[in-house]
This record gives C-alpha cells, structure tokens and sequence, in this order.
C-alpha cells in the first residue's frame, strides 16, 4: 500500500525508536510490531517491514 504522509504526534505511547540518524526517526509499533519513518517535523514519510525501513534510513 502507499504511504500517505501524515502529521504524527511523535509516538510517545504506543511507538518505541529503534534508530535515530539526525531527526528522522525509525520507530516499531509496540502492539502490532509495523514500523514508519518520521521526519524531524513528525510527519510520518514511509511505513512497513523493520528490514526494509531500517535500509531506506540508513539512505537519507
């Protein structure tokens, strides 16, 4: 599915980070175990599997 970019609150409650690489964040769901990028602004820019979010990270 397509991402939609859409306004993030952050996840402070149900959003662990697993990597930060200068304001963009990889964060992993704690209920269903997604994952989604966020930019420094806490927009949500991509969403799906762990694997592949942590590669398009590391590209930024």
């Amino acid at each position: 599915m397509p991402n939609i970019e859409t306004s993030t609150m952050g996840g402070e409650v149900f959003w662990e980070n697993i990597a930060n690489i200068n304001g963009w964040k990889l964060q992993k769901n704690k209920v269903f175990g997604n994952c989604r990028i966020i930019d420094p602004n806490n927009v949500r820019r991509a969403w799906g599997g762990e694997k592949v979010l942590r590669k398009a990270l590391e590209n930024l």
